[in-house]
């Protein structure tokens, strides 16, 4: 089938010159991110100014900046934060600071699937979804296994989408079990 994929099917080098920004350090967001940087991906986690999990971040040994800072310097800006404020962080961090070639990367398709986030044209849009919870994919991953994810692509403007995230979602321990093609509507 074309539209599996597992660990000797992908590599993660297209990953390796790029740095992913972490928007958020809840449930996905810090599962995610150690998962990363244990495969190697130069990462930032995005917060906000006072946020709770500040303290989680740097216990991790984790960098962060303020969101609009991180989504400057990131390539890959992965939006893992609740549904229900994402367009408002979206609008007011993440919008205007969007450079042509970047890659904005979810894990679930609600906001995009029902239009409450409307990215520009010049940005690849893209999903990796994991078929679990946070912790799940945190203790899968150490323990040499991985959640399956589901991935999608909304726009592919760079021409990378594809292997970008089937890369993203080798490092996150996706492939291990398995990684499947799919669209932002069905995962919705």
């Amino acid at each position: 089938m074309d539209n599996l994929f597992f660990d000797k099917d992908v590599s993660i080098d297209i990953l390796k010159p790029m740095k992913v920004g972490i928007i958020g350090y809840g449930n996905q967001g810090r599962a995610q991110a150690l998962n990363l940087k244990d495969s190697g991906i130069d990462i930032v986690i995005g917060l906000r100014e006072n946020s709770s999990s500040i303290k989680q971040v740097i216990d991790d040994n984790l960098s962060y900046l303020e969101i609009s800072e991180v989504v400057r310097q990131s390539d890959i800006i992965s939006i893992l934060i609740p549904d229900q404020v994402m367009s408002g962080v979206y609008n007011e961090k993440i919008s205007r600071y969007l450079k042509p070639g970047k890659v904005l990367l979810f894990s679930h398709g609600y906001n995009i699937t029902y239009k409450e986030i409307v990215p520009p044209h010049f940005v690849d849009i893209v999903m990796v979804a994991p078929s679990g919870p946070g912790y799940a994919v945190r203790e899968e991953y150490k323990k040499g296994r991985g959640v399956p994810t589901l991935v999608a692509i909304n726009q592919n403007i760079t021409g990378k989408a594809k292997d970008i995230v089937l890369a993203y979602s080798k490092a996150i321990g996706g492939t291990r079990s398995c990684c499947f093609v799919s669209n932002f509507k069905e995962e919705t």
